[in-house]
């Protein structure tokens, strides 16, 4: 699969996890792609941005959804300021040690 930028709405995946969530872009961006808010590496606030995947693998419990900024994103091309968010990036959860990848990039 070929590079793509992420929008609103696209599906994320932990390897921890249960289930796949959408991504929820952060409001007022007017960096649209297709209708649709293009996402940036700091699109990962736990209950804002990225719910809950279900049930840990890890603990075994109900997901916290915790995450770092997400990495590889497009360092120059920006979206409200930081680099825009690519279908390769990843992001590491601190709690069950999963890797939250980009399933669908929304489009």
């Amino acid at each position: 699969m070929g590079q793509s930028y992420v929008v609103n709405g696209a599906k994320v995946s932990c390897t921890m996890g249960t289930v796949d969530v959408p991504l929820r872009t952060t409001p007022g961006r007017r960096v649209k792609l297709r209708g649709k808010d293009r996402a940036n590496i700091m699109d990962c606030i736990p209950y804002v941005n990225v719910g809950p995947f279900g049930v840990c693998k890890t603990t075994h419990l109900p997901c916290t959804p915790a995450c770092a900024v997400w990495l590889n994103g497009k360092n120059n091309v920006l979206v409200g300021g930081m680099p825009a968010l690519l279908n390769k990036s990843m992001a590491v959860c601190p709690v069950g040690a999963g890797m939250l990848k980009i399933k669908d990039d929304g489009q």
